[in-house]
């Protein structure tokens, strides 16, 4: 039972994982890869937590926990992967710094490309067992995640650039490609119901934990940086709201491991609300200064 749900899930993430990623696409421009060089500080910190600080976390979490060898790499996958579209609109209705938000999650994208399949691998070189269990040569990996990554952002770009019309798609396209990822996970997960309930109860504590050291860290670092508010508070909601989807896709495509997929649920399941509550701090902050400003005056 457990061959057919793989095969669910090898067929429609990819499908939805491109385009989820064209949909990203649309809303980018070249402006927001040049802007890193406008704010190198907020970007190098949130670049540096997303894809080093937090996967080694979330490989200690995985030793420290005895997690099995596809249960560990599912966690390391996840936290080794950049924000995805959902992180730039929970900062733009928090009143963060969307344009941050955005080169953020544009930039981490593209260098996923290259650090997530030396994540996997490191990994595996340190986990018992998984080095036997799985096989994955880093150049075709690189390939197989440009494909769904880079390919689809660069098309839509390219569309939005020639067809600007068509940016009012973008959330018709995410929608319809999340839900569908959604749709296939569970069907899988019902079909291997047993396997799924175990996994997801060995994964609750070191996820959450997971995820409070990200929310912790990607908020605390930059403010002792010397970043403010709004720029900590984008960069912990960067480091908390993954791109889910592409650890999916990393799960049953790469490592062909539907247990591999557990820690995107759970971790999908939990981030959300935290992000949500990230950006309300800020948000009730920022309104409570105004008020406070007001008065002064």
């Amino acid at each position: 039972m457990q061959g057919v749900s793989i095969q669910i899930i090898q067929v429609l993430v990819p499908i939805t994982m491109f385009g989820l990623m064209f949909g990203m696409g649309l809303t980018l421009a070249p402006a927001d890869f040049r802007r890193v060089l406008s704010v190198p500080k907020a970007v190098i910190v949130g670049l540096f937590l997303q894809l080093l600080a937090l996967p080694a976390i979330g490989l200690g979490l995985a030793i420290s926990f005895e997690l099995s060898a596809m249960l560990a790499l599912g966690l390391v996958a996840v936290a080794a992967c950049p924000g995805g579209t959902m992180s730039n609109i929970v900062v733009h209705m928090g009143k963060g710094d969307t344009a941050l938000s955005i080169t953020l999650t544009a930039t981490a994208t593209l260098v996923t490309l290259f650090t997530l399949p030396l994540w996997i691998n490191y990994s595996m070189s340190v986990l018992d067992g998984a080095e036997t269990a799985v096989q994955m040569p880093i150049l075709s990996t690189v390939l197989q995640l440009g494909s769904f990554t880079f390919l689809p952002v660069t098309l839509g770009m390219f569309v939005r650039s020639r067809w600007p019309v068509l940016i009012s798609h973008e959330p018709k396209i995410s929608k319809i490609s999340a839900v569908a990822m959604i749709i296939a996970f569970l069907t899988a997960a019902v079909m291997d119901e047993d396997s799924t309930l175990s996994s997801a109860t060995a994964l609750f504590i070191p996820a959450t934990l997971y995820l409070i050291i990200a929310v912790a860290a990607g908020y605390g670092i930059p403010r002792a940086l010397g970043l403010d508010r709004k720029t900590s508070s984008t960069i912990a909601v960067e480091t908390t709201l993954k791109n889910i989807l592409l650890s999916m896709f990393i799960a049953t495509n790469t490592l062909n491991a539907i247990d591999a997929a557990y820690a995107s649920a759970v971790v999908g399941t939990l981030m959300l609300p935290l992000a949500i509550a990230i950006m309300t701090m800020n948000n009730f902050a920022e309104n409570r200064e105004t008020r406070l400003g007001c008065r002064d005056t």
